[in-house]
């Protein structure tokens, strides 16, 4: 009964999209505190819909791909578009201000301290509100920098005007609360629950990125140590099928792979509360969606009834590798088939990556129950490259990653959905990071190729080096981490490490711009026999991504400077 009421209030955990704070509606706002704190199933589901917060509202970003050249936004709407094309001034609010979540954590923390549970019950409790902590504090610091520190329940009589502390004292306290969680917490738990493992991976997210803030390799031997601390555990494993751990439902909760997933049973969710209602298109067998040419040519044999706010480019779609006919694997406009094909899927879409066909949909792929074209006159494609149907890709993609095929899908229909918040292919590549800051060329190319070769599908492995061994880890990480909201903080991490670092006094850096945040990205334009094909420099709404070196922080917005006089702003962000 208690894994039940667990995934129940995690069910109903904040997405991106919207709904109403949990706190305000939970069951335990009639009960005392004295009541809570000395029942443990009360506690316990105090703790659970700490979750529902802090995973529910921060840790499902599949949105966050929009801010990079991997996705274009659709002409009807999308995310991320003034923070892309850098029309944010010191008003903008990128995520400041969940302390609200912080002070429930320390609420716990303090309670569960005091009360007279068993030994074993107060470890389980402290280890997860710790590890909640580290994850609000970790959402905060990577996108502001030295963050405000509380680390107890604050009162009225307390001093509110809280300044910011350094990056280095903000990443040192959520490793800290990390350790202490890793030492707490189980080595198994209840799905959706935080474990040893879970503290131990997000330690390697957060140190990977406090070392290029930092400019300090002594974190990237973090990564390292705790790393070997991870692997060593002997409950996770690579999933062999990169579609299972994303694109199934019944196959992504039991993944070995998954060290922390948020999972949302169908009891409380609908097919419009997950993403599959924004990666999914809009198409049916009716003139005003499909022109007589793709009516007579492509009908459909059931519609698409998604509404998909955004679509990977062709700039994504470049990293997926080819296996060429001499059996080396390289970018596709560089093989003997893109030559030699006698049409469009023998040219570029053939002997891809294995996880190019779990995560894109392309040109006469099957996808759910129709074979779909997003050439000229296709049944989900779009008239025009630069906008005219509303209904079809502007791009000539879709996205297949986290889409679940088994049954045709409304809006209304109860659908479960499980997102990874942890896992072990994203463990290695950090791992695989780290060891390339510490020159470690050997141990990067063996956890590269772990990814690479299970997951891509690849019989080779990695052997590059120096520049080019970068070029590859880069490469993989993007296609191994798309959706899952990596690629912009990666960007910045790797723009970080070229720097040196950011000055911890005043937030300066020195200025290195992202060539990938900047400028067109690319789509694909393919006549309606499937045959020749241009690719084509698109933007989004006719704007080109900018990137200035002072969005390696976003602002703290001005109304809390306002508010809070001992409050300094990041670099750039002033005026």
């Amino acid at each position: 009964m208690k894994r039940i009421y667990l995934i129940l209030i995690i069910g109903m955990a904040f997405m991106q999209f919207g709904c109403q704070n949990v706190l305000d509606t939970k069951p335990l706002d009639k009960f005392t505190g004295d009541q809570v704190w000395s029942d443990y199933p009360m506690a316990e589901g105090f703790v659970y819909t700490m979750y529902a917060n802090v995973i529910g509202r921060m840790y499902t970003p599949w949105r966050e791909e929009c801010l990079t050249k991997n996705a274009q936004n659709q002409v009807w709407g999308g995310s991320y578009i003034s923070e892309k094309t850098e029309q944010i001034d010191r008003t903008y609010n990128a995520g400041w201000g969940w302390y609200d979540i912080i002070r429930s954590c320390n609420l716990a923390i303090q309670n569960v301290t005091a009360s007279k549970f068993s030994d074993k019950e107060k470890n389980l409790l402290l280890g997860e509100a710790h590890f909640l902590r580290a994850m609000v504090n970790f959402y905060l610091v990577k996108r502001f920098g030295g963050i405000q520190i509380i680390e107890k329940v604050l009162t009225p009589e307390d001093n509110m005007l809280i300044p910011r502390a350094s990056t280095k004292e903000s990443y040192d306290f959520i490793l800290q609360d990390l350790e202490f969680a890793a030492d707490k917490l189980p080595g198994t738990n209840n799905r959706g629950r935080a474990t040893q493992g879970a503290a131990y991976a997000l330690s390697m997210r957060v140190a990977l990125q406090a070392g290029a803030y930092l400019n300090d390799n002594s974190y990237y031997q973090k990564v390292i140590n705790a790393g070997d601390l991870l692997f060593a555990l002997p409950y996770y494993a690579l999933e062999n099928s990169y579609d299972n751990l994303f694109n199934k439902y019944s196959t992504a909760v039991a993944s070995k792979e998954n060290i922390l997933v948020f999972d949302r049973l169908e009891v409380n969710t609908t097919f419009q509360d997950t993403p599959m209602e924004y990666l999914l298109c809009n198409s049916d067998n009716i003139s005003s969606k499909l022109t007589a040419e793709a009516l007579k040519n492509h009908p459909l044999v059931e519609s698409f009834e998604g509404w998909c706010n955004f679509a990977p480019t062709q700039d994504l779609v470049d990293d997926y590798l080819v296996t060429d006919a001499d059996g080396v694997e390289k970018p596709w406009n560089q093989t003997s088939y893109s030559t030699n094909g006698k049409n469009i899927f023998e040219k570029i879409f053939n002997h891809r990556d294995a996880r190019f066909y779990a995560s894109i949909v392309y040109d006469s792929c099957h996808f759910f129950k129709n074979t779909v074209f997003t050439r000229a006159d296709g049944n989900v494609s779009n008239p025009s490259i630069d906008g005219g149907n509303a209904y079809g890709t502007t791009t000539g993609y879709w996205y297949a990653k986290g889409m679940y095929q088994d049954k045709k899908v409304w809006s209304s229909d109860p659908t479960p959905y499980c997102y990874s918040i942890l896992r072990l292919g994203e463990a290695y590549l950090n791992y695989a990071e780290a060891a390339l800051m510490l020159h470690q060329e050997q141990k990067a190319r063996d956890f590269i190729s772990k990814t690479y070769q299970t997951h891509g599908g690849f019989k080779n492995s990695i052997t590059a080096s120096g520049d080019d061994l970068w070029t590859a880890y880069k490469r993989e990480r993007n296609v191994e981490m798309t959706l899952e909201g990596d690629r912009y903080w990666s960007l910045l991490r790797w723009g970080m490490q070229k720097t040196g670092g950011i000055v911890n006094a005043d937030y300066v850096n020195n200025g290195y711009v992202i060539p990938e945040l900047v400028g067109k990205m690319h789509a694909i334009k393919i006549d309606k026999n499937g045959i020749n094909y241009n690719v084509v420099e698109i933007s989004e709404y006719g704007q080109n991504l900018n990137f200035t070196p002072r969005r390696y922080l976003f602002p703290v917005p001005y109304s809390q400077i306002q508010q809070n006089s001992k409050l300094t702003q990041n670099a750039g962000w002033e005026q």
